[in-house]
């Protein structure tokens, strides 16, 4: 009968320890939980956006590519879709993430024929006359929709020889 008086005797003071032990176990369970998964969500966006990055230079890349070739796209006008010269099978930017359809690539020319930023003893005593540049702006932008779109913007410098009247 003693062992009986015992344990009616007691107030369940462990009982509420163990469960105020489980509950804060399960708030840091859940707190862990939720910061694991905004974690891979960061990180999947920033891998997405790096990816963007990478594809819309991978156009600039593909533009300067046809330099010096006879689909030169440096040819003082503007041209819209400097890549088209490209067929369907042997386009540059066919394993890009969202295919060649998700870059846009354009060449603007700025200024034609203007003075050279080099000076007479910088190209090594040549005459200054002679040369020219042309300045142009390379835009390539990546589009995925409802996930990253990056642009560059790239500039380049094309000298040019100008005919000497003697």
């Amino acid at each position: 009968m003693n062992k009986i008086k015992s344990f009616s005797n007691q107030s369940g003071v462990a009982l509420v320890i163990v469960l105020l032990f489980l509950l804060i176990v399960t708030v840091i369970s859940v707190t862990a939980a939720m910061n694991s998964s905004l974690s891979i969500k960061m990180t999947t966006s920033l891998q997405t956006a790096y990816h963007s990055f990478q594809s819309a230079e991978a156009g600039i890349h593909a533009v300067l590519g046809l330099t010096e070739t006879a689909n030169d796209p440096f040819d003082r006008i503007i041209n819209s879709n400097p890549l088209s010269v490209y067929s369907a099978e042997s386009h540059p930017l066919n394993k890009i993430k969202g295919g060649k359809d998700s870059i846009s690539t354009e060449i603007k020319p700025l200024s034609i024929m203007a003075s050279c930023p080099r000076t007479y003893t910088e190209r090594g005593g040549t005459s200054t006359n002679m040369f020219r540049c042309d300045y142009y702006r390379i835009k390539s932008q990546h589009n995925l929709k409802g996930k990253a779109r990056s642009r560059v913007e790239m500039g380049l410098v094309k000298t040019v020889i100008t005919p000497q009247n003697n």
